[in-house]
């Protein structure tokens, strides 16, 4: 039984990973689902979704650490989650939690105060009752080791991966030349020193910045860009579509991955497998991900930053898309899937 209650849609980096790998699993085992009426019904062919409430709302999010609840949906005999809580089962149901990142052991800023406090308190208890623990980097593996306990015999790393861009769509032609940052506007993907770091060459560089992605940030942010003076020049594009994103990777200069805290470094693995320049922020889930292929700078410094964009912009930075893409091909949703169901049958 998957636990895909807190997925609303596809789209989010949790769901997009446990579509990918469950609809790759669909031949190997009986496969199911507990969705909300909000989750598209087209999404990961083969898993069998029962939908179990219209929407998550408060009462729903009351039931899902209930034994109980989890029973009456029907029979199973292996539970998993993204998400916390995780129920108290018996011995005759195994358990298996993935953890994308521990951002509320970095800083209280980066989640809201109910999801740092379920975190806080509730992990501990997640990763003892849990038979078995999934995350997606060895640096995340190593914190799980580290502050919480978790054995080695039942952490598993099993990495992300990218697939093909999709065809069709194309970058609005107000950009004009432009490098490009995608992902949640929020404080630990720290666009703000992407947009600092712009404000410093947008008089030596005729191109434009693009920052896709929505987020709680963007008010800050469209200020912080008024107030150095680079307004025309800094685009917005809000959440997109996945054809048109496929179209502004394709066209940028470069892709900038500004942030201080990943789990994975999904956008840079994106870059890479998109075969364009990518400027990234020196933290160790980056590093894991494409080693030499990119480059790096100091997190939450413009003026490295700036130092690093240059370098990139004025080809100055020894970029090869053929060491992107296979640094990227290391990476691979069929080769995580049967990882992951090796997994699932030693339970």
């Amino acid at each position: 039984m998957l636990n895909w209650l807190p997925f609303r849609n596809a789209a989010s980096g949790a769901a997009v990973r446990a579509v990918q790998l469950h609809s790759r699993l669909s031949d190997d085992f009986s496969v199911v689902a507990a969705v909300t009426g909000d989750f598209p019904a087209s999404a990961s062919p083969g898993v069998c979704k029962r939908v179990v409430a219209g929407t998550r709302g408060v009462a729903l999010r009351a039931s899902e650490g209930s034994r109980r609840f989890w029973e009456g949906i029907g029979g199973f005999d292996v539970w998993i989650t993204d998400s916390l809580p995780v129920p108290r089962f018996g011995a005759d149901i195994k358990t298996v939690i993935t953890v994308h990142d521990l951002r509320h052991l970095a800083d209280r800023r980066y989640l809201s105060l109910q999801r740092y406090m379920l975190q806080r308190l509730g992990m501990g208890a997640g990763l003892r009752r849990a038979d078995a623990v999934v995350t997606v980097s060895q640096w995340s593996a190593g914190i799980l080791s580290e502050r919480y306990g978790v054995p080695a015999a039942k952490l598993h790393v099993i990495p992300n991966a990218a697939g093909p861009l999709p065809g069709g769509g194309s970058p609005d032609p107000a950009y004009g030349r432009y490098m490009l940052s995608v992902g949640h506007l929020e404080p630990r993907k720290d666009q703000a020193t992407l947009i600092r770091a712009f404000a410093v060459l947008f008089r030596e560089w005729e191109g434009n910045l693009v920052i896709a992605g929505r987020g709680n940030t963007r008010t800050s942010l469209e200020a912080l860009v008024n107030e150095l003076g680079i307004e025309g020049r800094v685009f917005f594009t809000g959440e997109v579509m996945d054809d048109t994103l496929a179209a502004l990777y394709r066209g940028c200069a470069c892709l900038v991955c500004p942030s201080v805290y990943e789990g994975f470094g999904m956008t840079v693995l994106e870059g890479l497998s998109a075969g364009v320049p990518v400027v990234a922020s020196d933290i160790p889930p980056h590093r894991e991900v494409a080693e030499g292929a990119v480059a790096y700078f100091r997190p939450g410094d413009p003026g490295d930053l700036a130092r690093a964009l240059r370098g990139v912009l004025n080809d100055t930075a020894g970029f090869s898309a053929e060491t992107g893409y296979r640094r990227a091909a290391c990476f691979n949703w069929d080769r995580s899937a049967q990882m992951l169901a090796g997994v699932y049958r030693s339970l």
